[in-house]
């Protein structure tokens, strides 16, 4: 297969934001019981047991390093977390096309990683399976981008521990702080990607600068400016939603949709194209968990907010995917979330190692269902 590698690199000015639409539940909702769902055990709320602590992701991944098949490299991210601590990038394979996964952007979005880890395993094996992957594909994945928000020993200004959402940095304890900032906290990692000619332009002031404030954002972008890859997929959590069938909903997907910006820069067909590579890549995802009883995949409502990975990355030239799994869970129901991470992972990058990607029916896209209604564990419900 012959590799297309991004080569669009525009300076930005962004004329206005797009209000971040996070998954809120409002207090009001009304169920008079929970809906049935596969997985089972939804309930559960911030559950750590079986996820990795920073020591023990290092400890694990060099442990799959000194055990791995074909080329496989662990090391630290270009740059370290705002509290010091590495960032750790696994790199599988040394094929010509490169592809990369980022997991954990937000601290308490946590059993993606895991997900990421199982897929990391997989790769690394002596199956003929991945070792076609690992001849055709240089991939690299980073398990775990938020290591202060998942568990870093700090406090915010209000007294609260980690997991959270940000990145910590505690150095606007006032309002107004810059732009998706929570005072006395931190950074939202994942609105600060920047899409200019730099890693360190700060994708909300007009202009060239080196002004991003965030640490592993810039680190993401410089691994991008590194490998080039085709394509970029980022792992999330969201909230608990059911569809109109009273099933649970275990995962939300997206393609780039920051249109204005790619118009106001000029990009045209390029950007048309990339649009429709991230929906392909997305088509092969959906159709590995087409018949799986514990996967029930929606539409991502997401904003056009251009710093988003998601949005970034493809006004630079990659495809780039969103995909959004249930979180606060219980650990029946996490296996499967860091399961379905894992499948959709391995399948499309069998998929783009055999250039298949690119020809895929658009029909499970185009069928895709729109994320349904929030529903909040019973302890929460008003009736």
């Amino acid at each position: 297969m012959s590799a297309r590698r991004p080569s669009r690199l525009r300076s930005a000015i962004v004329v206005g934001l797009t209000a971040c639409a996070l998954a809120a539940v409002p207090a009001t909702t009304s169920v008079a019981d929970p809906p049935p769902t596969t997985p089972g055990g939804p309930w559960g709320g911030t559950n750590l047991n079986g996820i990795h602590s920073y020591e023990e992701l290092w400890s694990t991944l060099r442990q799959v390093d000194a055990s791995a098949k074909g080329s496989f490299d662990l090391a630290a991210a270009p740059l370290q977390s705002n509290t010091g601590r590495d960032i750790p990038v696994v790199t599988i394979g040394d094929g010509p096309t490169d592809v990369m996964f980022i997991a954990n952007q937000h601290g308490d979005e946590f059993v993606v990683s895991e997900g990421m880890l199982s897929l990391i395993r997989t790769l690394a094996n002596g199956s003929a399976a991945s070792q076609e992957i690992r001849d055709a594909l240089t991939v690299t994945i980073v398990p775990r981008v938020n290591v202060d928000g998942f568990d870093a020993d700090v406090v915010d200004t209000a007294g609260r521990t980690t997991p959270w959402r940000q990145n910590f940095d505690t150095r606007c304890t006032a309002a107004p702080c810059d732009p998706f900032y929570q005072v006395g906290r931190g950074y939202d990692i994942n609105r600060y990607h920047s899409y200019s000619a730099s890693a360190y332009d700060h994708p909300y002031i007009a202009g060239a600068d080196t002004l991003n404030p965030v640490p592993e954002a810039i680190a993401m972008r410089l691994l991008w400016d590194e490998r080039q890859p085709a394509l970029v997929v980022d792992y999330h959590h969201q909230g608990t939603y059911v569809d109109d069938d009273g099933r649970m909903i275990t995962g939300s997907i997206m393609w780039p949709n920051a249109d204005a910006e790619a118009a106001r820069l000029g990009l045209g067909d390029a950007w048309t194209q990339d649009v429709e590579d991230s929906q392909r890549a997305v088509a092969v995802m959906l159709n590995s968990v087409e018949n799986k009883g514990y996967a029930n995949i929606t539409r991502y409502p997401s904003t056009t907010t251009p710093g988003i990975a998601r949005n970034a990355y493809a006004l630079l030239g990659s495809a780039s995917v969103l995909f959004e799994l249930r979180g606060d869970i219980g650990q029946k129901s996490a296996g499967y979330i860091a399961k379905t991470a894992e499948t959709t992972g391995y399948a499309l990058l069998s998929s783009v190692a055999d250039g298949s990607w690119l020809s895929t029916d658009l029909a499970p896209v185009e069928n895709l269902p729109e994320r349904g209604e929030p529903v909040e564990a019973p302890e929460h419900q008003h009736g």
